[in-house]
């Protein structure tokens, strides 16, 4: 009888347990979940920004190889007032990835398909091709060249009235900004030298092919975020 009565404490204990990881197994793909909408909100935005400036280096690139901004300086000044070749970056929301990984808690997930598939989109996210340091550097020389031909006083008049609006609201959109500036339609600017001018080409195009390098990255991690999301809630039945 003691002996029974062990054995069933020791069933018992261990029911309990495996209760209490399922429990917390849950808890973690729960968090998971609202990690991944984040992460597909935040490549939903850079996926449109990266189409924004895609759409708007093709309009520089047109403006300075027709020669068109000589008489269009103002163009080139609202374009400009919002450089559409900054860095933008993804930084994937990571907090229960890494509390899976700290605490031990990979293997807390039983189900293994779910365990690859957040593995893999792990792996995903962290081993993209990163071109930063390309783009910092040719961004700094598109900026030098540019500078060149704009006025410092009237471009730190637009960049400070930018900055100005874009304080008043968290949800201002870059193309929006352009709208309340008051740019002269008639401001001339001198001629590029065909050296500086070949450069400043084959920088928007480079930035260009970046940009799309990297939206055809996020679109990638979208569709994983998205596949892995719709795994979980249908394996743990959550919404």
């Amino acid at each position: 009888m003691l002996f029974l009565a062990v054995f069933c404490g020791f069933l018992a204990e261990n029911q309990r347990e495996h209760m209490v990881e399922h429990q917390r197994e849950k808890t973690y793909m729960s968090s998971f979940i609202e990690d991944l909408k984040l992460d597909t909100a935040q490549l939903n935005s850079l996926i449109e920004l990266r189409r924004q400036s895609v759409r708007v280096l093709d309009t520089l690139f047109e403006l300075i190889n027709s020669d068109q901004y000589i008489h269009e300086g103002h163009t080139l000044y609202r374009l400009y007032s919002t450089p559409y070749w900054d860095i933008l970056s993804f930084y994937p929301n990571d907090r229960t990835m890494q509390q899976l990984k700290n605490a031990g808690g990979l293997r807390l997930i039983r189900n293994q398909k779910v365990s690859n598939e957040i593995m893999n989109y792990d792996v995903l996210v962290r081993n993209r091709k990163e071109y930063e340091p390309l783009q910092v550097d040719i961004a700094n020389q598109i900026n030098q060249d540019i500078e060149n031909l704009l006025d410092p006083v009237t471009q730190y008049q637009i960049n400070h009235l930018a900055d100005s609006i874009a304080q008043l609201s968290t949800l201002v959109e870059r193309d929006r900004v352009n709208v309340y500036i008051d740019i002269p339609e008639k401001m001339d600017i001198p001629p590029l030298q065909k050296d500086i001018k070949r450069k400043l080409l084959k920088n928007f195009y480079t930035t260009k092919s970046l940009f799309i390098a990297y939206m055809r990255a996020n679109m990638q991690e979208k569709q994983l975020a998205t596949e892995v999301l719709e795994l979980i809630k249908k394996e743990y039945h959550l919404k």
